[in-house]
């Protein structure tokens, strides 16, 4: 019993290691020596969809749909500690909304994809010198079709101020978590 036991304390030990180790694979993978953040490819059938909001477009005609996700690491350190863990990847899709009457009624979805917001949790502070990166994340901006960020920096202007938005969510790591409680608190 005692062996089953040692043994099955073992294999969780050698699970969290290699959980961990996926999540610091981020900085390798999606960031490079520079702290120049790439988009991930298929996060969107791979990673964990966090949640979404309805947020007034920015033109003040209608409403943008914010669909996020992450990597189930994320999910698993989150639930396990109440933060995001060094390496956790946080995707936004930004994306236009229709309504129409329905004969169930009136439905809002989401269509074309407008832009996407990326943060990658950093609390060793491996890049100074890249003004994308600020508080504990590097930030990021993506037009659709393009893989590699538009921010310079996280104080930038329009849509890459991301100091801006963020910063009513500063108390809470910088991540607005209501919307996502149905997955982080399971």
């Amino acid at each position: 019993m005692r062996t089953i036991c040692l043994v099955t304390l073992g294999i969780l030990f050698s699970l969290q290691a290699i959980a961990q180790e996926n999540l610091k694979s981020t900085f390798s993978h999606f960031v490079d020596a520079q702290g120049n953040i790439t988009l991930p490819k298929d996060y969107r059938q791979e990673w964990t969809f966090l949640g979404s909001y309805q947020v007034k477009s920015s033109s003040g005609k209608g409403w943008d749909t914010h669909i996020v996700y992450t990597q189930p690491e994320a999910v698993k350190a989150f639930r396990k500690n109440g933060k995001f863990p060094d390496g956790a990847v946080l995707v936004k899709d930004v994306n236009s909304t229709k309504s129409e009457p329905l004969t169930t009624g009136l439905a809002y979805y989401s269509t074309d994809l407008e832009f996407t917001f990326m943060m990658v949790k950093d609390t060793e502070g491996r890049f100074p010198k890249n003004e994308a990166w600020a508080e504990g994340w590097g930030w990021a901006l993506f037009k659709p079709g393009v893989a590699k960020s538009e921010t310079k920096t996280w104080k930038g202007s329009g849509l890459n101020n991301c100091f801006g938005c963020h910063l009513p969510a500063k108390n809470n790591d910088w991540v607005y978590t209501q919307g996502y409680q149905q997955v982080l608190q399971n």
